[in-house]
């Protein structure tokens, strides 16, 4: 049983989710593209604006191509970009530099907009607006989940809030959206035709402003948390074995085996032993050791049978 698993399944996963995929401006040359993606991607993994101009990285970026799993044509002059994420993190372990895993806090954004002639308004989720795009987009390049708010608030009455100063109600509403940080700006257009935004964040205990474009909100909050959450504790590897009991046949062989690899925190998964109803992996993780415990439970495939000693059992 065990030598025809190990063919059907392999040992080994790639983290190659939407961490490592990112969606840029294309204008028909796919090696500028891919540059410019891997310069968004080193700038998400790491929090720092300056991650691809540094002497360890900046190869990365000169070398985009090498590192591409694939890449597909999106709507706008778009190209979306997916890269080896394995090889990418192991290059910023070797920088030194702090990392910011997949898990990542949501953001609730607070948008007014003052389009000048006494025309304002505030950014819905249902909105269609260009303003909307632009804030969705370079949220996405750097891998910060927003929600905006819906038709179920006052939109009158935050705007007001917004421009007022006083956000404290506006703050408060995280809770409804299940986010962990708030994200406000005003906007107001120039003469030019854009907009100057007054961006505040807050959120994980810490808080900041900036003034700027409509881009610079989500580059204030994913910097903010960066400084909180991005950790040199993710480059340290440890090997640990998950007993997996309830496993009778190839095809819960192969399910322990694909969920165990296609964990987050997971690098390699091999088998250690085979008892008549247990197999027992041994798993190689990055970061904390605690996150494979967290990371399987949050799975919820593997139901905990002794968490302190890594056993699972087969959900039925």
């Amino acid at each position: 049983m065990l030598v025809l698993a190990a063919l059907a399944v392999p040992g080994h996963a790639e983290s190659l989710g939407d961490l490592y995929t990112v969606t840029v401006p294309y204008t028909g040359e796919n090696e500028a593209a891919f540059r410019q993606a891997m310069r968004d991607i080193l700038v998400r993994v790491t929090g720092r604006p300056d991650a691809p101009d540094l002497e360890n990285l900046a190869p990365l970026v000169g070398q985009a191509s090498r590192y591409v799993t694939s890449f597909r044509r999106a709507a706008g002059n778009q190209l979306t970009v997916s890269f080896n994420g394995t090889a990418i993190e192991n290059a910023v372990d070797a920088s030194g530099l702090a990392t910011w895993g997949s898990n990542r806090p949501v953001t609730l954004v607070w948008l007014a907009l003052d389009r000048g002639g006494g025309r304002r308004g505030l950014v819905s989720s249902s909105d269609t607006s260009a303003e909307k795009a632009r804030v969705d987009a370079n949220a996405a390049r750097r891998g910060l989940p927003i929600v905006w708010p819906d038709a179920g608030d006052d939109l009158v009455r935050a705007m007001q809030q917004a421009w007022s100063g006083n956000h404290d109600a506006l703050i408060d509403a995280a809770r409804r959206y299940g986010a962990d940080g708030v994200l406000i700006g005003r906007a107001r257009q120039n003469a030019a035709g854009t907009y100057e935004v007054d961006w505040n964040f807050s959120g994980a205990g810490v808080a900041g402003n900036a003034a700027g474009e409509l881009e610079t909100g989500p580059e204030l909050a994913s910097e903010r948390y960066a400084g909180v959450y991005a950790s040199h504790g993710a480059a340290q590897r440890s090997e640990q074995i998950v007993t997996v009991t309830g496993i009778g046949s190839l095809e819960s062989y192969a399910s322990a085996m694909r969920t165990l690899s296609k964990l987050a925190p997971v690098r390699g998964v091999s088998v250690d032993e085979v008892t008549p109803d247990a197999v027992s992996f041994r798993v190689n993780v990055r970061g904390d050791p605690c996150a494979l415990n967290d990371a399987i439970l949050r799975d919820g495939r593997l139901q905990p049978v002794d968490t302190g000693r890594l056993i699972y059992a087969m959900s039925p």
